[in-house]
């Protein structure tokens, strides 16, 4: 008997790459239950027509679903709706967004219309990284080089005026070189660790809920 052919289509931005990591592992654990499967952007999808079934997935932003995720359903909807269809979304780090009762979106749940879904789940976004569990916060800008608003000063002379002004515009250009040192150690971390934002970690919270949620599309296309 030919396998069953699904396609798994994601879309997510450069900074939201777990989504992608998300639709891999499902992908695997479906190959794994003797799928055939295809994995690949949902902006680059032509048709899904030689598909059986359809795994789609949409990174989450200001809780919107990703304009692509969008696009996807709404242009394949007649075909989607003539197969097996489950929708997936990548939301913040956060355990909320885990919840098994996390409602979809808005723009997730007219998809869901749209394609006829028969399921969708919310996955936590990407983990903190080993060590670091949260980048300290960085100071606000509000002016010119970051200086908070100070109350007016009386009784100075114009040249002591001047010389305090020199003396704060010193300081903070000192702190935007110490700032701009901080981002240049960051992106090199960064580079250190080039799989950190693509593979979702074993001691994730939500990768058992994956891999279950993967086996329970293979039991539903593969019928009782």
């Amino acid at each position: 008997m030919a396998k069953h052919r699904v396609l798994i289509a994601y879309a997510c931005g450069p900074k939201a790459e777990f989504t992608q990591a998300i639709a891999e592992e499902i992908a695997t654990v479906l190959r794994e239950d003797g799928f055939d499967t295809e994995l690949r952007p949902a902006a680059e999808v032509v048709s899904v027509g030689p598909y059986d079934a359809v795994v789609l997935g949409g990174a989450l932003r200001a809780n919107r679903w990703h304009r692509d995720a969008r696009r996807f359903a709404r242009r394949h909807s007649a075909q989607l709706r003539s197969r097996p269809v489950w929708l997936f979304s990548s939301g913040p780090s956060s355990t909320s967004a885990s919840e098994p009762d996390a409602p979809p979106v808005p723009g997730a749940s007219r998809a869901m219309d749209r394609a006829g879904a028969r399921g969708h789940i919310t996955f936590g976004g990407r983990p903190g990284r080993p060590g670091r569990p949260g980048r300290p916060g960085r100071p606000g800008r509000l002016g010119r080089f970051g200086r908070l608003s100070r109350p007016g000063r009386s009784g100075r002379s114009t040249a002591d005026r001047g010389r305090y002004r020199d003396r704060e515009r010193d300081r903070d250009l000192g702190r935007e070189r110490d700032l701009g040192r901080e981002r240049d150690l960051g992106r090199e971390r960064d580079r250190e660790r080039p799989d950190d934002n693509r593979t979702p970690t074993t001691d994730h919270p939500d990768m058992t809920r994956i891999r279950d949620w993967a086996h329970h599309i293979a039991n539903e296309v593969n019928g009782p």
